[in-house]
């Protein structure tokens, strides 16, 4: 069996220094609690960066682990995918979101994502 580690990338409320979470009368998962919505915008520019086209929509690639959700993004900690983790890099820097470590119950650096992503891909 094998778990995928995620990670939320936006714009959290806190409660000291975690990220606070809560669930809908709706759903029975708990989801973070966005503080502002990640800019639309901004994705749409990181995506034409590193794809290197035109994109008209925020379609992501289908080999990218990467769906947005209310506010925020959900991506697989450890991808592999070189132009996913330029992407998610570029968009880190560009919007200076948080980046939520789900399994680890954290907000991690982008250089602590960089290096825990290059030390899972090496053989």
């Amino acid at each position: 069996m094998s778990f995928i580690h995620y990670l939320f990338l936006g714009h959290f409320e806190h409660d000291g220094g975690v990220v606070r979470f809560s669930k809908s009368s709706s759903d029975a998962a708990y989801r973070p609690v966005v503080r502002c919505p990640i800019d639309l915008g901004a994705i749409k520019a990181v995506l034409r960066e590193v794809k290197g086209a035109e994109v008209d929509d925020l379609a992501f690639p289908d080999e990218w682990p990467i769906w947005l959700d209310a506010g925020y993004l959900v991506c697989d900690k450890y991808t592999r995918n070189k132009q996913l983790i330029n992407f998610i890099s570029r968009l880190v820097e560009r919007t200076r979101c948080d980046i939520h470590d789900v399994s680890a119950h954290c907000d991690i650096t982008l250089r602590d994502w960089l290096a825990a992503t290059e030390a899972y891909a090496k053989p």
